[in-house]
């Protein structure tokens, strides 16, 4: 056996070693998780799925118990490290199995929070196994790699958006995971060739891979005051001299954590048992507070000599991750403030709490008035600031026991606990209410803030927390036919939402025979010639006393009561015959036209859009059916639908692309010409490095597939720039022009919108 030879059997020889030496802490944590996982699930899943899957996870912790004991009772020589790594290899696939069927047996399908509950204890346990499987780069991937194929084959099997989300997000925070732990386990691989040279050659190695692996060690005679550093050690604590006093090093530790290290540190001089703790380090140099993980062990020298041992590890990065799935699960992105799935939560929490304790609480249920004005006339980044503020306004009067979330759009809930009387919950939207005494400075604008609220009183109103925020939805919207700019509270006679709501069907039958229905027009403009090369057509509602109406309020409801095949129709034909009038002026602009699922789905859809064609004598070229990415998922029924078109030379354009299911194989199969990069990943552009890079990707996939592609929502010239620098051929969005009536369109095309800051 050559010397080469000789070295890897030592590398792997110690690596097995420290895989094993983590194993009994690793187990233990595992086995509370597992416990308490079963313990807060089982209520909502199948109990006897939840405890068999617990007894396979003690059985299988029972075989890798025993394996560890076996391992560590037989001396170094006599440890073949080819066969001891694969027990541990089996029993850590083997438990990362079990660990990932959880999602599948006890999945809490009517509980949004309790499923990302589960996803997050098994995030938990994939970040823990990062510390102890690290050792070795292929272990912790395979491991990483198991957990994350269960968690996405379930979470995508749902075909839900609240899923597809989590979906996403476990994606990128299992990615990260295992690229850190392929780095961190060649770096440990690295760290063991180099200590086993630097034992002959050259400690100095040993020093610089410890800092790139961001770990470091320290020795503690017991006899003296001082510790001994690792030179990456004493680097990261900031202190020069590898020897220095004990005293000074707990000093840098946070004050909140500094007992339980010292703790940790005088139970391993006591029992001689091994322990692990987490805390967090400041240096001068450091801005904010390191996360460390320390293993601390006791080890005796020949002479029967005691010492106290410790590993450092830098854990910020994992900390960081697991800090933000946390928040994107939990919190609003814009605000801050909690998020629907963390208000559902806390709420059923507070009803459980008010119920136990015999006391009252109260919802108020807050939507901004006017804001859709804002959105409109100003732009969707003045919205979200405008949002952004009010948020800070909101929270400013109230108390910080009190809890406030922004359930979605201009919608508020704050949950008042501890309420003895609805005097309580009055005064509390008196403070809210007041915020329209200041003016909000939005753009060059002054707005004065306005909101009806609506609130509703446990248990009076509902001893469900889905009954009070149904109580407290009402209530709000009684608010607003109040006249706005109030707070109502829950009367269960109230019946205007249902009454609002047949008035509304009611009239959009009308609004359908009294020709109320308008087609408004948004430019698309080349980004390299700066000339309008098409417009998409967006409906409007007329409305004789309520004014301009806007589709997200009818036409949810037009889906739901069977108008949505009449409108569609309606918009193809209005579409035509305006496309014909611009003809006749030499105005050369193809027309997007925007088509429902239903719609679509009529056998007879292709059909009626060449009929439409051949009586306004317009040619296949002048139109394009727009279908969004939610109608790819009866693919048999519209890749049949959307080859008719296509023979007929009629192109087609996926909108929304990029947030729901499309896959490029979907894109073939349905024939698409266009493809519509969605608002959500431009407004956050050129700043946030994930939607350039996700916008990037799509964009140059598209135009290397041979997709046409248009951006959507661009607002600032900063996006205009980026899009136009990346090769992106067209957009739209309010940098260039709002929807305007076909009339300002013959105006607009006149114009060239060539980038100019």
């Amino acid at each position: 056996m050559t010397d080469t030879d000789n070295q890897l059997s030592v590398i792997e020889l110690k690596q097995t070693e420290l895989l094993f030496k983590g194993l009994s802490y690793s187990m233990l944590g595992s086995l509370i998780v597992a416990i308490s996982m079963a313990l807060i699930i089982a209520p909502y899943a199948e109990q006897n799925l939840s405890w068999q899957w617990f007894t396979a996870l003690v059985i299988i912790s029972i075989y890798r118990w025993l394996v560890y004991k076996t391992y560590s009772g037989l001396p170094t020589d006599k440890r073949n490290n080819k066969r001891w790594a694969l027990h541990f290899k089996l029993g850590a696939y083997a438990a990362a199995a079990v660990w990932g069927s959880s999602v599948w047996l006890f999945y809490p399908l009517n509980h949004p929070e309790y499923q990302v509950l589960i996803v997050l204890g098994l995030a938990g346990v994939a970040g823990g196994a990062l510390a102890v499987l690290s050792y070795d780069a292929k272990i912790i991937i395979y491991y990483q790699l198991i957990l994350l194929a269960f968690i996405e084959s379930r979470l995508l099997w749902e075909h839900q958006s609240f899923s597809i989300e989590l979906a996403v997000l476990s994606l990128f925070y299992f990615g990260f995971l295992m690229k850190g732990g392929h780095e961190i386990g060649n770096n440990y691989g690295e760290l063991v060739k180099l200590r086993s040279d630097a034992e002959k050659h050259n400690l100095a190695l040993l020093s610089t891979t410890e800092e790139i692996a961001r770990i470091g060690y320290w020795q503690w005679d017991m006899q003296s005051p001082d510790i001994d550093l690792s030179t990456n050690l004493a680097r990261m604590c900031g202190v020069e001299q590898s020897k220095t006093a004990m005293k000074s090093c707990l000093l840098k530790i946070h004050e909140d954590d500094r007992k339980r290290v010292k703790m940790a540190i005088d139970s391993v001089v006591e029992t001689g048992a091994g322990s692990t703790v987490e805390y967090r380090i400041k240096t001068p140099k450091d801005e904010e507070w390191v996360i460390m993980n320390q293993i601390i062990k006791r080890i005796e020298n020949s002479q029967g000599e005691y010492s106290v041992f410790g590993t450092v590890q830098d854990i910020s990065i994992i900390k960081s991750a697991e800090d933000k799935i946390f928040n994107m699960a939990y919190f609003d992105e814009l605000t801050g403030l909690a998020n629907r799935s963390h208000f559902h939560m806390h709420l059923n929490e507070q009803v459980k709490l008010a119920k136990r304790k015999n006391e009252k609480l109260a919802i108020l249920y807050i939507d901004l008035d006017g804001f859709k004005e804002i959105n409109d006339t100003m732009g969707h980044d003045q919205g979200d600031e405008y949002l952004k503020i009010i948020s800070e306004k909101l929270k400013g009067v109230l108390r910080d026991a009190d809890f406030i979330a922004r359930l979605g759009g201009d919608e508020f809930c704050i949950i008042l606990d501890g309420v003895v009387e609805g005097i309580d919950a009055c005064m509390v939207a008196d403070r809210c209410l007041s915020l329209s005494e200041e003016f909000v400075d939005i753009g060059y604008q002054k707005i004065n803030p306005q909101m009806s609220i609506g609130i509703a009183i446990y248990p009076d109103d509902g001893r469900q927390s889905t009954e009070l925020l149904k109580a407290a939805d009402t209530a709000m919207y009684s608010a607003k036919k109040s006249g706005k700019q109030t707070y109502s509270f829950y009367d269960p006679k109230m019946t205007s939402d249902s009454i609002a709501r047949l008035e509304l069907e009611a009239e959009l039958k009308k609004a359908l025979i009294n020709n109320e229905l308008v087609l408004w027009y948004q430019p698309k403009i080349s980004l390299n010639s700066g000339e309008m090369t098409g417009v998409e057509a967006l409906i409007r509602w007329q409305h004789p006393q309520k004014g301009m109406i806007f589709p997200d309020q009818f036409i949810k409801l037009a889906e739901q009561n069977g108008l949505i095949h009449k409108i569609g129709e309606w918009v193809l034909d209005a579409a035509c015959k305006q496309q014909k009038q611009w003809k006749q002026k030499n105005l050369n602009l193809n027309i997007a036209i925007n088509v429902s699922s239903s719609h679509f789905s009529s056998s007879q859809f292709p059909e009626k859009v060449e009929q439409e064609l051949d009586s306004y004598g317009l040619s296949p070229d002048d139109i394009e059916i727009e279908i969004t990415e939610s109608q790819t998922r009866n693919l048999e029924e519209h890749s049949a639908i959307c080859h008719k078109l296509h023979n007929k030379g009629i192109k087609i354009a996926i909108d929304d692309f990029g947030t729901g299911y499309s896959s490029l194989s979907v894109l073939k199969q349905l024939e698409i010409d266009t493809i519509k990069v969605d608002r959500e990943f431009i407004r956050e552009l050129p700043d946030e490095p994930a939607a350039a890079l996700m916008v990037s990707t799509i964009v140059n996939m598209s135009l290397g597939l041979g997709y046409n592609v248009v951006a959507e929502g661009v607002e600032t010239y900063e996006q205009a720039a980026f899009l136009c620098d990346l090769g992106c051929p067209v957009a739209q969005g309010y940098y260039f022009s709002k929807p305007v009536p076909a009339i300002e369109i013959e105006e607009l095309v006149k114009k060239n919108f060539t980038l100019a800051e």
